[in-house]
């Protein structure tokens, strides 16, 4: 129960970007931002799934979670978005970009898509960013707001299409979600706030109702 109260959220907001914005399939090369986050570690196995090569940006102790994952770790601190570009993909850029990070996170992303075929997402694509990099490359950019068929009725029948296309990745073995280690009640529901605030959780907080 705590596995499907956690996932679908976060599973159509990769879905959204990954499949029905960026077109993601075999051979694609991917590079997710926030690769060990909630919606992050999401977009890196269904990208796996779809048959696409998956790189993942991190801190060095999410090396091995991403790892464990299926995507090769860059380490943001040590290479600059140019080294990296330049090291996995010969300066070309990737593919698709996946950004779970925003603010300069998503400015970067730009820096890193494939000249005239790459596409960009993001889920936290807010504020004001410069897209001159992304015009630059040709490239492309879509933004992902899960929420705005709740918001405003308009194709609300397709979150439950791609529940359903979900639910079939996860009986497969190809998908699974990443609980956090500390579980909480409702009474804890600060407590499990304060952890999601202070980057502590190593995967989706849940709380026990």
């Amino acid at each position: 129960m705590r596995e499907a109260a956690a996932l679908p959220l976060i599973a159509i907001t990769a879905w959204e970007g990954l499949v029905d914005r960026a077109r993601v399939g075999v051979g694609h090369k991917v590079l997710v931002h926030g690769g060990a986050g909630g919606v992050g570690h999401i977009v890196v196995q269904l990208a796996r799934a779809f048959g696409a090569e998956v790189f993942a940006t991190g801190s060095a102790a999410q090396r091995e979670s991403i790892e464990a994952l299926g995507a090769s770790p860059i380490d943001y601190r040590d290479e600059t978005v140019e080294q990296y570009v330049q090291r996995l993909t010969e300066g070309e850029g990737f593919d698709i970009v996946y950004d779970t990070v925003g603010g300069a996170t998503l400015d970067a992303a730009f820096a890193a898509a494939r000249y005239y075929s790459g596409y960009v997402v993001s889920c936290l694509g807010w504020g004001e960013h410069k897209l001159a990099p992304l015009s630059f490359r040709g490239a492309s950019y879509s933004g992902v707001f899960t929420l705005l068929p709740l918001l405003s009725g308009r194709n609300a029948a397709h979150h439950g299409e791609i529940l359903a296309a979900i639910a079939q990745r996860v009986d497969a073995g190809e998908l699974r979600v990443r609980l956090d280690e500390q579980r909480f009640s409702l009474d804890d529901a600060e407590a499990a706030h304060q952890r999601v605030l202070r980057g502590e959780a190593r995967g989706k907080v849940v709380v026990d109702i």
